[in-house]
């Protein structure tokens, strides 16, 4: 869960980062309308001007708010990538129709707009939005030879050609710029799925799944981190498999690992979810229970004897197991080795005891 609204808020940190540059582009468009305005370019007047201002700030404003406030994941595009881009296309077409001579700069603002979604769109928005900025262009045409103003049509034939083949070309370079980041970004997934792997076979011991010894190493070594600030106790534990060559022996490797990883499942199911279990090696597992005593360490392989004692084992109902175990609580300040050791110690004593006991150092 904390691992998703990360993500979802990096995901949302890029997309405003996205949206406030598209609005930068927007307000320099502005600006260029003002200069145009400054110099008698635009047939706009003043007012006309305070309005498209206006409009162009208060849509940015608006597409940055839906980010902000996280509306814009009510939508089946969050990014919100074509609606900016059609919006931005209209306001580029709607003061084109002003811009007088300076039509065909103004016009070429289209093709930065279509760049912004050259890394977010697939061939069907292309579409869309080329089919968008064709009919903007045509009412534009449209409009202009309805009005009072004068166009040459030879002209402005050669000016839509020209800016249907930059459309064109324009938007092919952008499909394959969108490609070649989906191609990245999926060998960038596989990747991260390799690597992920790579470091839970890293950590963990591929027949029963528990952490693996060197592991269990650095486990120890952060609990003893932990201990060592106040107020933290832990408990090692070192558990045997008792007579566990005999299964080797007698029903073969097989049935061998299969109670092995029986075993681990049944040690998951023991402990808390604040302890760590690890296969030390062979038949034997170490338990770190995190937080706890001496005594609420026996009690917990009380409770795991008692399990084992009622356990079927798979492939072999006829057999019956129990454990050795060694425990010591860790003191503060030592070496988490000189803890071990008397754990190792304990254990050696309860199988010379006769074996099917826990011994407490």
């Amino acid at each position: 869960m904390e691992g998703s609204y990360v993500q979802t808020s990096r995901s949302q940190l890029i997309r405003m980062r996205r949206i406030f540059l598209a609005g930068v582009a927007s307000l320099l468009h502005l600006l260029l309308c003002w200069i145009a305005y400054a110099m008698g370019f635009m047939t706009l007047g003043l007012f006309g001007m305070l309005v498209l201002s206006l409009v162009v700030v208060g849509s940015s404003l608006m597409f940055l708010g839906l980010t902000w406030f996280n509306l814009n994941l009510r939508f089946h595009d969050p990014s919100l990538t074509i609606a900016q881009m059609l919006w931005a296309i209209a306001l580029v077409f709607a003061s084109s129709y002003f811009a007088d001579k300076l039509r065909p700069v103004f016009l070429m603002m289209v093709l930065l707009v279509l760049m912004f979604g050259a890394f977010r769109l697939q061939l069907a928005g292309f579409v869309k939005v080329g089919l968008f900025t064709i009919a903007c262009y045509i009412s534009l045409i449209l409009l202009l030879l309805a009005g009072d103003s004068r166009i040459e049509l030879r002209l402005e034939l050669i000016n839509a050609m020209e800016f249907l083949l930059l459309l064109v070309g324009v938007s092919l370079l952008g499909l394959d710029m969108s490609r070649l980041r989906r191609k990245l970004q999926e060998r960038n997934r596989d990747l991260r799925q390799a690597l992920e792997r790579i470091q839970q076979l890293a950590i963990t011991d591929e027949l029963t799944g528990l952490y693996n010894r060197r592991f269990a190493h650095e486990l120890m070594d952060q609990q003893k981190a932990l201990a060592d600030r106040g107020n933290y106790d832990f408990v090692l534990c070192l558990l045997d498999i008792d007579f566990f060559k005999e299964v080797n022996d007698r029903h073969g490797h097989a049935v061998g690992d299969a109670v092995l990883r029986q075993m681990a499942r049944l040690l998951q199911t023991q402990v808390r979810d604040i302890d760590f279990i690890a296969r030390y090696g062979g038949e034997e597992f170490l338990l770190l229970l995190s937080r706890t005593d001496e005594m609420g360490a026996v009690h917990m392989l009380d409770r795991l004897r008692q399990a084992l004692s009622e356990t079927v084992w798979e492939g072999c109902e006829d057999l019956r197991l129990t454990v050795s175990g060694g425990l010591s609580r860790y003191q503060p300040k030592e070496d988490w080795e000189h803890t071990l050791l008397r754990v190792d110690e304990a254990l050696y004593r309860a199988k010379n005891n006769g074996r099917d006991q826990v011994v407490l150092l």
